[in-house]
């Protein structure tokens, strides 16, 4: 199960079609979510992530509105990135060593996520309450409570008041 999406908040449909092909922006409630055909790949993943990034901080800058970016392949890994009017105000990495270093040898169990401001990510959205449970969801590991990145992912999106983009509730 793959996901790349970019959820846009603050943004009209015809400023986002001044940069996306239609086809690629769906509506749901009161946000956008594109989803840009970047490869990617696990093997690549961190080579290849920066374009993914770089597209998410130019359409917030560029529509002046949140983006929140969104990446999750094959239930290996979830990165998330939030950029606010094309500033980075969080960014999160669910297995930061994952094939980052072909050679090295790490024990799952001892390196955890990395993430940001969670505090500053639930005020930028109103959530404010739900920072501590959403600080619970972003370290806690595989089989403590979740099986796949795509349910950690659901229930962060459930705490930031976020919806979950379209094509991957169908997936």
């Amino acid at each position: 199960m793959n996901l790349q999406s970019i959820l846009l908040r603050g943004a009209t449909p015809e400023a986002v079609e001044r940069f996306v092909d239609r086809s690629k922006v769906q509506a749901i409630g009161h946000d956008l979510v594109v989803y840009p055909e970047i490869e990617l790949s696990l093997e690549h993943l961190y080579h290849q992530e920066e374009r993914f990034a770089a597209l998410t901080a130019e359409l917030s800058q560029q529509l002046n509105c949140l983006a929140l970016g969104v990446v999750n392949l094959e239930d290996a890994v979830l990165l998330i990135w939030v950029y606010d009017r094309g500033k980075l105000v969080f960014q999160y990495d669910s297995n930061p060593m994952y094939l980052s270093c072909p050679v090295c040898s790490y024990s799952s169990e001892t390196v955890s996520a990395e993430y940001g401001d969670v505090e500053q990510l639930c005020h930028l959205l109103g959530v404010r309450q739900n920072s501590k449970a959403l600080k619970s969801w972003l370290v806690r590991k595989k089989g403590l409570g979740f099986l796949s990145e795509h349910e950690r992912l659901t229930k962060i999106l459930a705490l930031l008041g976020l919806p979950l983009p379209g094509a991957y509730k169908a997936q």
